[in-house]
């Protein structure tokens, strides 16, 4: 018998979809930042900081939604999951803290 938080495949499919164009679209942007403008200059470093916080960020979705918790719970903390990641995104770019 499912559990009443089960959710069928096909809507996690689109939502990891989603995900990784986002993720996509993020590395990307600055890539292509970089060949207009001298005031964007990433290094390979920096490229593989952002994806491994986009993946981390990424792995903690997916274990998120995979908690048998009601959709409140879940989304509560995907949301603080998400202001972490701003945080660190933040702190490493410009060192706001």
């Amino acid at each position: 018998m499912a559990s009443p938080t089960f959710r069928p495949q096909g809507s996690l499919a689109r939502w990891r979809l989603v995900y990784a164009v986002l993720a996509g679209a993020i590395l990307t942007a600055p890539l292509f930042a970089m060949q207009f403008t001298t005031e964007v200059n990433w290094t390979t470093f920096d490229f593989m900081a952002a994806a491994v916080l986009l993946g981390l960020l990424w792995t903690g979705i997916e274990v998120v939604a995979r908690l048998p918790l009601r959709i409140a719970g879940r989304a509560a903390i995907t949301g603080c999951l998400v202001v972490g990641f701003l945080v660190l995104w933040a702190e490493g770019a410009v060192g706001v803290f």
